[in-house]
This record gives C-alpha cells, structure tokens and sequence, in this order.
C-alpha cells in the first residue's frame, strides 16, 4: 500500500468521526435538520476542509443520519425525508401478517 493511500484512509477515517461527533452533538441538541453549508462550516473549523459530496458520503458511512443531500442534514433521531408517515387505512396489516403465517404453515405441511 502506497503512503498516499494510507494518509488518505486515515483522513476518511477522522472525517467520518468528526462528522459522526458533530451529528450526535445535533442530536443532543435536538436539532431537527442541518444545513449542509453550516455543517461544511463546522467541518472546517475542526480542520477538515471537504466538499459537499465528501460531506455527504462521510455522513452517510458514519450511520449517524436518516437523511443526507446537497442542502439538508436530517440527524438519526428524526425521520428522513423519504419516509411516509400517512397511514393507509386501505390495508389491513393484521390481515396480512395472518395471510402469510397460514401461507407459512401450509407450505411446510
């Protein structure tokens, strides 16, 4: 492994705990979102000088995020934009869950 190659892991590595430090900070401070420009901000003053797209694949391999773009920052602890919290009231769950378990029980039968 070239000396380049190691230098730069190791910085993936301190990015990505910076920025996994940085969004439990949010998370404690319950901060719903975070924007992506004030995040590289703080990132920067920490030291670590990476763009938007560095940014964003650092919060996502750190797993301390629901949500991640170019504008926004959602911390773990709350929903993601992607997620539909409208309930269908056209499906019946319970139904489901007994249809599949009688399903279950015959096809081993």
């Amino acid at each position: 492994m070239l000396i380049k190659e190691v230098i730069t892991e190791a910085y993936k590595d301190d990015l990505i705990s910076a920025v996994s430090d940085l969004l439990a900070l949010s998370m404690s401070k319950n901060l719903k979102k975070i924007s992506t420009e004030k995040f590289q901000t703080a990132l920067a003053k920490q030291g670590f000088v990476a763009s938007i797209d560095e940014i964003i694949q650092a919060v996502d391999q750190s797993g301390f995020a629901s949500s991640v773009d170019s504008t926004d920052i959602v911390p773990a602890s709350e929903l993601g934009k992607d997620v539909d919290t409208e309930v269908d009231p056209s499906v019946d769950v319970s139904k489901l869950a007994g249809d599949q378990a009688m399903s279950d029980i015959k096809a081993e039968l």
